[in-house]
């Protein structure tokens, strides 16, 4: 295993424990905690997210991956697009609200 497949597996390890952390919450609640933990669902998918953008940052430094220049466009434009479907899901009754 070289690097670039060391630091892609991190990356996919790290996407699955915030998927599992958001799949928790979804069923749990954001406030549970599991029994014995000290954090909460929502503090779970606040540290998995950081742990998937350290290893993307890794990902960066090494050269592997880089950073669009367009990022701030990118993310203001995916921002926007989850807004309107939400409002969508509003009115075909699929969203609360």
């Amino acid at each position: 295993m070289n690097t670039t497949e060391h630091l892609l597996t991190c990356l996919a390890e790290e996407c699955a424990e915030l998927q599992q952390a958001i799949s928790k919450a979804l069923r749990f609640g954001l406030q549970d905690r599991y029994p014995g933990a000290s954090t909460t669902n929502a503090q779970d998918i606040a540290k998995e997210s950081i742990d998937v953008l350290a290893v993307i940052d890794l990902l960066q430094e090494q050269g592997i991956i880089t950073q669009p220049r367009e990022t701030k466009a990118m993310y203001d434009a995916k921002r926007k697009r989850v807004n309107e479907y939400m409002k969508y899901a509003k009115i075909t009754g699929a969203l609360d609200g």
